[in-house]
């Protein structure tokens, strides 16, 4: 209740606000108060909703042991990654006697199965089918680290439960919707033909422009157009919408049809594109306007953008409270306000009858607006993005009009279809070249990572203040050139006045710029079955291997996620305790594919110089201009207060085993003090209590990370007897094969009263010392 309570104190206060203001206004309070009426609505919808799913989550949890039966009918399919996918609503699913209903299923079917190649009528699956899979149902894997993808919260927000893995699949009832099956075989014959006669880069990018379809969408294109902030540019949204629904109707108006027909017709068209295209929320919005854009016109009422916003944000948050929630959806709706809010006030304040005063405070509103969202969700800040927008938004249309040329004229003529393919062609390789040339200019991509709540509402208040500024200077203006005509001449320039624009660009960006940790944060992630520490202090941050043999992609899907998140753009040193891939895989990773996350120092260990693994480590550091080090006993770096000293084995020591050659590193931070053990085993460690001066050291330690992810033959009596640590972490993957962590070596540990900490329980270990004070806690729970 008192987490309610709190949650309820967000819309409490807001809705405070409407009220003051409507008072404020002279506005009637009765319809000041229905803001409040509704947030407090929705915050209980949302409770409701939240329930409701939880007891979703508790029926993918029973099913999820064991092989089970679900029949149900199919609302989309595709091939993806070597898998046919098929979404399955409306779900009866069996687990021997018991029946369960789950509604919506994601299920994927390996096409080179026999038994699915075998059967003929899978190869006619069409939407609205009745099916029947057999196999397994597993939940959506959540979040462990800070700045992982989360696909259960995705899915969720589009009402699929869980996923499911077919081995067996048969049609029961072959019927199917004739409406949406057509619009289906349509994008496929569309997605055909433009793929036939442009290249396969262009087709990728006409494709998800006008049908809507990512899946072809080119890898490096994609990650160039995020990283200047016009991936908007590929999303079907409420600017095709406008040009095809208003083409259209604006045809149907000169032919002569009255206001009702051709906006009933343009609607139609709308709603129709919007299946076509998959039905996204963007899309959803977009329609939803449309529609109400359509119907003012008939009523021969004006049109209200945010009005027509509001709502369709409403109906999509009825539908799905937890779609509101998606860094999508929040960019699409929070762009649309942009534009009808914010927009208007730039633009009078520059002054409407000027060149390109439209273009720019819609450009620049955007911007301001989008802007913490897109750092709250995607980490990055693009620079750029705003001339960008201004300079190739206009061109959209001819793109989209291209492929629409494409599908439509290729239907009648081979050499039509590739003359269309022409505007496209060269409008995307301008968008490519311009691009490109961006990324040597400064701050071209700035990694901030992401914002507290503190700083995004300090940066809501400090905007409306300033929107409130203008537009209060604007009436000034416009009283002082009424009182006296001459004082009109002596006011601020346009030119001077988009300067001010840029600066205040400029002010907002810093307003969103992270400051320096304040004390010392180590940060255990999850890996898997592997290690990888981060240690930021101040704007210094250290990485402590990073690497997992569970998780193949985790530099590209965890690791380099988790930094950007945390607005790391620079590791000033990464430490590799040995040559084993479940210590370096993501570090190799960020050496040889990322282009936003730089090491400046790597510090490998002295004995393992001659492993396969380590040298090509070297190799990839050379080739990214990183500094390389060994490193042996009595060996250190300090950065900002923190001190990281390498305790074994020395130079003289003659390690047997790769796992012998981990380097220990104990780090001090005030009286805070760690130990990084790598996956030493009992014989280095009785090596290491044999000297004096590292046993001394030793003694200080508070804080262990337990060797070798908790294995038997590590962490034995005599060693931990020599620390007395008061936490341990433990770093291992749920499941793994060789049983970590081992009982013996957590009974060890509790039998001297050490508190222990697993990230295969909580997730990411999260640990905060100011040198005095340790806190930890899990990301997780």
């Amino acid at each position: 209740m008192l987490v309610l309570t709190s949650w309820l104190l967000i819309p409490a206060f807001f809705a405070a606000g409407v009220v003051l203001y409507g008072y404020w206004r002279g506005r009637n309070r009765l319809w000041v108060l229905l803001p409040l009426l509704f947030l407090y609505l929705g915050a209980a919808w949302a409770g409701y909703d939240g329930r409701k799913w939880e007891e979703r989550e508790r029926t993918i949890e029973e099913l999820s042991a064991g092989y089970v039966e679900a029949e149900g009918r199919v609302s989309s399919f595709e091939e993806k990654n070597g898998s046919l996918q098929i979404v399955i609503k409306e779900n009866r699913v069996w687990k021997q006697d018991t029946y369960y209903f789950v509604s919506g299923l994601m299920v994927s079917v390996k096409p080179f199965n026999p038994q699915i190649i075998g059967d003929s009528k899978v190869k006619g699956l069409r939407l609205g089918q009745l099916i029947k899979v057999k196999g397994e149902v597993q939940p959506f894997s959540s979040a462990r680290n800070p700045g992982e993808f989360d696909s259960k919260e995705y899915y969720q927000g589009l009402g699929i439960d869980g996923k499911f893995s077919g081995k067996e699949l048969e049609i029961l009832d072959s019927r199917e919707d004739p409406l949406l099956d057509g619009i289906r075989q349509a994008r496929e014959w569309g997605r055909s033909l433009l793929y036939k006669y442009t290249s396969k880069e262009d087709a990728g990018v006409l494709t998800a422009a006008v049908l809507g379809d990512t899946s072809g969408l080119p890898e490096d294109i994609k990650s160039l157009y995020q990283k200047n902030g016009i991936s908007h540019l590929l999303a079907i949204s409420g600017m095709h919408m406008s040009f095809l629904g208003l083409a259209f109707y604006r045809i149907l108006r000169k032919a002569g049809l009255g206001l009702g027909g051709a906006g009933l017709a343009g609607a139609v068209l709308v709603v129709l594109y919007g299946i076509l295209t998959g039905s996204g929320p963007s899309v959803v919005r977009a329609v939803i306007m449309m529609s109400v854009a359509f119907l003012a016109a008939y009523l021969g009422r004006t049109y209200d953008l945010l009005s027509s916003t509001s709502l369709a944000l409403l109906l999509i948050g009825l539908k799905s409270p937890m779609l509101l929630m998606n860094g999508g959806v929040q960019l699409s709706f929070g762009a649309v306000y942009a534009i009808g809010w914010a927009g208007p006030i730039l633009e009078n304040w520059l002054g409407k009858k000027k060149i390109l005063s439209s273009a720019i405070s819609t450009g620049v509103a955007v911007q301001l607006v989008t802007m913490p969202i897109t750092l709250y969700h995607f980490y990055q800040i693009p620079f750029y993005g705003v001339f960008l927008n201004l300079l190739l938004i206009p061109l959209m249309d001819w793109v989209v009009c291209s492929g629409i040329g494409v599908i439509f004229l290729g239907s009648f003529s081979p050499l039509l279809g590739i003359g269309a393919a022409g505007t496209g062609h060269y409008i995307l390789a301008f968008y490519e070249w311009i691009c490109k040339s961006m990324e040597g200019l400064p701050g071209y991509c700035l990694t901030f990572g992401r914002p507290e709540s503190g700083r995004l509402a300090a940066y809501g208040l400090i905007l409306f203040a300033g929107m409130s500024c203008l537009n209060v200077w604007k009436g000034y203006e416009a009283k002082r050139s009424g009182e006296n005509k001459e004082e009109k001449k002596k006011g601020i320039s346009y030119g001077l006045k988009v300067l001010f624009l840029a600066g205040m660009y400029c002010f907002c960006i810093l307003l969103l710029k992270p400051g320096p940790v304040n004390g010392l944060e180590a940060v255990f992630l999850d890996v898997g079955q592997g290690d990888g520490i981060l240690l930021r202090a101040g704007r210094s941050v250290v990485l402590v291997d990073g690497g997992s043999s569970s998780k193949k992609s985790l530099g590209k899907y965890s690791l380099e996620p988790c930094l950007k998140s945390m607005g790391v753009p620079v590791i000033q040193y990464a430490f590799i305790s040995h040559g084993d891939q479940d210590h370096l895989s993501g570090v190799a990773y960020l050496l040889e594919s990322s282009e936003d996350i730089k090491i400046e120092n790597l510090m490998l260990p002295h004995h393992g110089r001659e492993d396969e693994a380590i040298k090509r480590l070297e190799e990839l550091a050379r080739r990214r201009g990183t500094k390389v080090k060994y490193v042996a006993g009595g060996d250190g770096v300090q950065v900002e207060g923190l001190r990281i000293t390498c305790l074994y084995p020395g130079k003289e020591d003659r390690p047997e085993t790769t796992n012998e050659e981990s380097e220990v590193l104990k780090m001090d931070y005030g009286n805070c003090r760690m130990l990084f053990t790598g996956d030493m085993e009992e014989r280095g460690e009785g090596q290491l209590l044999e000297r004096t001066g590292e046993k001394r050291m030793l003694a200080e330690v508070n804080v262990l990370k337990v060797a070798h992810h908790g294995s038997k033959y590590s962490s034995g009596e005599a060693f931990l007897d020599a620390i007395k640590p008061r936490w341990a972490v433990v770093s291992y993957g749920i499941g793994n094969s060789y049983g970590h962590p081992h009982q013996e070596v957590l009974d060890r540990l509790e039998e001297r009263g050490t508190e222990v900490l697993k990230t295969g329980e909580g997730g990411a270990i999260k640990m905060w010392t100011d040198g005095e004070r340790i806190r930890f806690e899990s990301f997780v729970d």
